[in-house]
């Protein structure tokens, strides 16, 4: 029987029919070891978890409700931090990354991905040229991405990152391979500054100019598709009113804004149409032709204008609740985020305050996992580390090639809307998120930089009880339900060999609980 992302999300989540569609599909594609033994029970009742979950999540603690939303996949030590500061000094602790100890993230980044990062746009444009930028550009960013995620502590900045990157989006194989200095030199420096910073950094970024056509875009032939975008997609929506005269009529205020020979940003006077111009209610008069900066500042003004615009304010107010709260953010919730944005600037810290309130995370839905999120959660709650390899092309291929399966490899979306955020887009791959789970918890390939995971702090105390209790600790924040209890001590009373328990976590990360949060 074959359904569609839609359908299963119709008839499945709150339906008994879902659980014929998965028991059908889990006992033929349940990964090995477990297909034999997977207790009947999993399959039969997914979509009704599925449907409990969405509507309303079962775990209490306010802190650890925080900690899932603002991180891809919360580790030990974290609990404990957050537990100790309460939720909105930990929350604060998250908006001031800088007073967090990265260094061995840092550390270790820096080290890895040296000549990556020591790269100038003017080598990644000739390695483009080449047509070979695979292992030299785009595999090292996409691993580096997960990497970040994987060891950062600073986790709410790295979920901002995930967040803009997907807003401003220039797919990682395209526009000469430019992204890396996309997320280097504009998402990563403002990912917590300004909402004008950020719209004025993407107008400067050579990656997303090259991207949009925006190279092309001179007042000799004019070209909208930046322009549309820059509306569309970066600010007011596509519902924020304008028309396809202001689309036409921005993309001549762009003249200009253009890229260098080396790959930088460069504003190019002789190429800015000077005539009159009206956009969105904003006059630009004729004047005369002129050099070096001269009509730039039309482009500079038009974007406070939308930085500051109401639908702006709106439309990413809405978006920030559906990546972090629910994905039907109310009237109270919107209006809350816009004021915080009027009142501070437009400033990233004020916003999420108001987004992240304890109100709206207690309230919120249990949210699907995008893969992403869903693989570097499961390393991060097991504690699995990458394998070290002399070949550093390889390492880490041992996650990002299951994020390439599942379509989500990082800066791989073919459109300018990034990747979405919604459940039914990604829902219909069950069986592909458990099979990718257990392939990076189970394989431990040092020839091949896989992934590998500690059992001993699974087995400090050598019983069931033992062993659950760690599960629940470390995965799911000591909150984990009475269903998944009973399972995983079924699981583990035929025997504590270190294979039972590796298999218990993959039994675990099955689990609604885990690949919601």
């Amino acid at each position: 029987m074959k359904t569609n992302r839609r359908e299963w999300l119709k008839t499945g989540l709150g339906t008994a029919a879902s659980g014929a569609v998965l028991a059908a599909a889990g006992a033929a594609l349940a990964p090995a070891p477990l297909a034999a033994q997977l207790p009947s029970s999993r399959n039969a009742r997914l979509g009704g978890l599925l449907s409990q979950l969405g509507q309303q999540a079962f775990w209490k603690s306010p802190e650890i409700r925080l900690l899932r939303r603002t991180s891809h996949g919360h580790t030990a030590p974290q609990v404990a931090r957050a537990l100790e500061l309460g939720y909105e000094a930990y929350l604060e602790e998250q908006l001031n990354p800088q007073r967090i100890d990265d260094t061995a993230c840092d550390s270790y980044i820096a080290a890895t991905y040296r000549d990556l990062l020591a790269m100038t746009p003017r080598q990644a444009m000739t390695i483009a040229d080449s047509g070979s930028p695979y292992f030299q550009l785009i595999r090292p960013l996409g691993r580096m991405t997960v990497e970040r995620a994987m060891l950062s502590e600073r986790t709410l900045f790295e979920r901002m990152v995930e967040f803009w990157s997907d807003h401003f989006h220039v797919p990682i194989d395209g526009a000469y391979s430019l992204k890396l200095f996309h997320d280097q030199r504009v998402i990563r420096p403002k990912a917590l500054g300004k909402v004008s910073d950020l719209i004025n950094a993407s107008m400067r970024s050579s990656a997303m100019l090259w991207y949009l056509d925006q190279v092309w875009n001179t007042k000799w032939g004019i070209n909208e598709n930046y322009a549309r975008e820059l509306m569309e997609l970066h600010t007011v929506g596509w519902d924020g009113g304008y028309t396809q005269s202001d689309v036409r009529e921005l993309a001549r205020v762009l003249t200009g804004w253009s890229v260098d020979g080396q790959g930088i940003f460069q504003y190019k006077a002789e190429l800015h149409d000077f005539e009159a111009k009206t956009v969105f209610g904003m006059n630009f008069p004729a004047r005369t032709a002129g050099t070096g900066a001269a009509g730039m500042d039309e482009g500079i003004a038009f974007a406070a204008m939308l930085a500051n615009h109401p639908a702006t304010k709106r439309f990413i107010a809405a978006k920030l609740l559906r990546w972090f709260v629910r994905p039907d953010p109310t009237e109270a919730q919107i209006g809350a985020v816009v004021t915080a944005y009027t009142r501070s600037g437009g400033d990233i810290k004020a916003i999420l305050r108001a987004v992240l309130s304890l109100e709206n995370i207690m309230r919120a839905p249990a949210k699907l996992k995008r893969p992403m999120h869903l693989m570097v959660s499961a390393l991060r709650t097991t504690g699995a580390r990458a394998v070290p390899v002399a070949d550093v092309r390889r390492d880490f291929d041992g996650l990002y090639f299951p994020l390439e399966a599942m379509g989500h490899r990082v800066g791989g979306w073919p459109t300018p809307d990034g990747y979405p955020d919604r459940a039914e887009f990604w829902a219909g791959m069950i069986i592909d998120r458990w099979n990718n789970v257990n392939t990076v918890l189970q394989v431990a390939n040092t020839a091949s930089g896989w992934t590998i995971v500690d059992l001993d702090p699974f087995l400090a105390t050598p019983t069931v009880e033992g062993v659950v209790d760690a599960i629940r600790s470390r995965l799911f924040g000591g909150e984990m339900s009475a269903d998944l209890d009973a399972e995983l001590r079924a699981w583990l009373t035929a025997g504590l060999t270190r294979s039972r328990v590796l298999d218990a976590l993959h039994l675990a990360t099955m689990a609604p609980e885990f690949q919601f949060y």
